[in-house]
C-alpha cells in the first residue's frame, strides 16, 4: 500500500483508511473515546494495526526538540514486574546511563494478552525501545516480531532470536553455561537425582537454564516441577508433595534464588541434613539470600550491567544509526556455598 511504499503511515493515511476524519484518528489514539462512537473507533483500531501506524514525537525529540527518552517494556503476567531483584537492578543499570547521558526511561509493564491492543502499539513516544518479554517460546517470538515491526531500535533482553536483517540487538548474560556449571558440579560430586524447580511462567533465561543443567548432569533431571516463585508456601507445598510421591532428591536446583531458599528451609523444617542429604543450589545470588546460614550455592547474575550495556548500546545506535554488535553475552559467575 502507498503508506508502506512511501514510509510511515500518518494520521491522515489512517482516516483515509478508515474513511473518518484526522480528528477522530486523534481522538481514538489519544485514548478519548467520548468522542468516538464504537464502529467509527473499531474501524479507527483495525486501520492503525493495518498500517501499521504509531505516533511519531520521538523523531522530533532526537533532533532535540524535546525530551529524550528510552522505552523499556516488561512482558510480564505479574502486576509485580518490578518485584523481581533481577529486573529491578537491570531497570536500574539501564536508567543510570541513561539519565548520565541526560535521556530519561519510559517504563512499561504489560501483560502478554493485552499487548496487542496496549498504547505502546498504538503510540510510544521514544526514540528506542528495550524489552524483556515472558511466555512459550513462540508466543514471545510473534511479541518481537510485532516489536521488531514498529520501526525503531530494539535492545531485547535474555532473548536469543535471529538478528539478520533487523534492527535489533541481544544483551544477555549465559545462562546456558551458568546451569551446565550446576549439572557438571553435582555430577562430579555424585548426585544421582536431581529435582528441578521452575517458575511458572516462561521465560527465555529458565528455558536456556534448564538446558544447561540437562546438560550438564548429561541428561533430564529426576524430576522437574513449575511452581509460583512469588509464594513462599506454594514452593514448599510444591517440594513437599514431590518429597511425599518419590522421596527425598539427592539435590534441588531452584532456577532462581527464591525457589531454592524456599526449599531449603523446607528441607531444613525437616529435619533433613543440606548438604550431606540433599544438595540445594539457587541462581541469581540475591544479596538477601547472602545473610542467611546456611549460606546458599549459587550463581551471580550481572544483572546491573546487563542494563548497562544496553543503555550503552542504545545510545550508541542512536549516535551511529546501527548496532555495532547484535548479541552482547555476560558470563554468570559459580558462587559455592555451604548448601551445594
Amino acid at each position: 500500500m502507498n503508506a508502506e511504499r512511501q514510509g510511515r503511515a500518518t494520521i491522515k493515511d489512517v482516516a483515509r483508511e478508515a474513511g473518518v476524519s484526522p480528528m477522530t484518528v486523534s481522538n481514538v489514539i489519544n485514548n478519548k473515546t467520548q468522542f468516538v462512537g464504537a464502529a467509527a473507533r473499531a474501524r479507527v483500531e483495525a486501520a492503525i494495526q493495518r498500517l501499521g501506524y504509531r505516533r511519531q514525537e520521538s523523531a522530533r525529540n532526537l533532533r532535540g526538540a524535546g525530551p529524550r527518552s528510552i522505552g523499556m517494556v516488561i512482558v510480564d503476567e505479574s502486576p509485580a514486574f518490578l518485584a523481581n531483584f533481577f529486573t529491578a537492578q537491570l531497570v536500574a543499570g539501564l536508567a543510570n546511563v541513561l539519565n548520565r547521558a541526560d535521556w530519561t526511561l519510559t517504563l512499561s509493564g504489560v501483560h502478554p494478552q493485552a499487548l496487542a491492543n496496549s498504547g505502546l502499539m498504538r503510540s510510544y513516544d521514544v526514540g528506542g525501545l528495550c524489552a524483556m518479554v515472558s511466555g512459550p517460546r513462540e508466543a514471545r517470538a510473534e511479541v518481537v516480531d510485532r516489536l521488531c515491526g514498529l520501526g525503531q531500535p530494539l535492545v531485547l533482553f535474555q532473548e536469543r532470536v535471529p538478528t539478520d536483517g533487523r534492527d535489533l540487538c541481544l544483551v544477555r548474560q549465559d545462562d546456558e553455561a551458568g546451569g551446565r556449571r550446576v549439572g557438571e558440579h553435582l555430577a562430579r560430586l555424585g548426585v544421582r537425582s536431581v529435582l528441578a524447580m521452575l517458575p511458572h511462567q516462561s521465560w527465555p533465561a529458565i528455558e536456556n537454564r534448564l538446558a544447561g543443567l540437562e546438560a550438564g548432569l548429561g541428561g533430564p533431571p529426576a524430576g522437574t516441577i513449575r511452581v509460583d516463585h512469588d509464594d513462599f508456601s506454594a514452593v514448599q507445598e510444591a517440594l513437599g508433595a514431590w518429597i511425599a510421591a518419590h522421596g527425598l532428591p539427592g539435590a534441588v536446583w531452584g532456577a532462581n534464588d527464591q525457589i531454592a531458599s524456599a526449599a531449603l528451609l523446607h528441607l531444613l523444617d525437616r529435619g533433613v541434613a543440606v548438604p550431606d542429604v540433599v544438595r540445594v543450589v539457587g541462581f541469581n545470588d540475591f544479596p538477601a539470600h547472602r545473610h542467611a546460614r546456611p549460606r546458599l550455592t549459587t550463581l551471580a547474575s550481572p544483572a546491573y550491567e546487563l542494563g548497562e550495556r544496553a543503555g550503552e548500546t542504545m545510545l550508541k545506535r542512536l549516535e551511529t544509526g546501527r548496532f555495532e554488535e547484535q548479541d552482547i553475552c555476560l558470563p554468570v559467575a559459580f558462587l559455592p556455598g555451604e548448601t551445594g
